[in-house]
């Protein structure tokens, strides 16, 4: 395809293009023509993920590159909020412990356990016992 024939930029990306600084594209006379990598597909792959995210398609149907973009994007969004579900996890593991043990202790079927004697009965024995009239 020859210069003529190639379509101009005018999406996103291409706004983007015309508000870059120098420091970011290099000094050369084209550079402010140089478009984005996949300017010219921008439309149908925004089309493509809205309906993936509608669920009206599956992953299985884009090709293997679209699908990897897409999981990419996905993968990097876990790992960011991964320290906050891990903090969450541990908090909502502690609270369900302590809301068993607070039944447990609240509700507990079990018999109380009987307390021996006191000491004071305890040396009576002990008493009658080394007197020789225990009991």
């Amino acid at each position: 395809m020859n210069e003529k024939n190639r379509p101009a930029g005018t999406g996103p990306a291409q706004k983007l293009i015309d508000k870059a600084t120098t420091a970011s594209i290099p000094e050369t006379p084209d550079a402010r023509l140089v478009p984005l990598i996949g300017h010219t597909v921008e439309k149908s792959l925004s089309a493509a993920l809205s309906r993936l995210l509608r669920d009206e398609i599956s992953l299985d149907e884009l090709t293997p590159a679209l699908a990897d973009f897409f999981l990419a994007g996905h993968r990097a969004a876990l790992a960011s909020v991964l320290p906050d579900l891990t903090r969450v996890e541990i908090e909502r593991d502690q609270a369900q412990a302590d809301a068993t043990r607070y039944y447990n202790a609240a509700f507990n079927p079990r018999a109380p356990i009987r307390i021996g004697p006191s000491y004071a009965e305890l040396e009576i024995t002990r008493h009658e016992i080394y007197s020789g009239g225990a009991k």
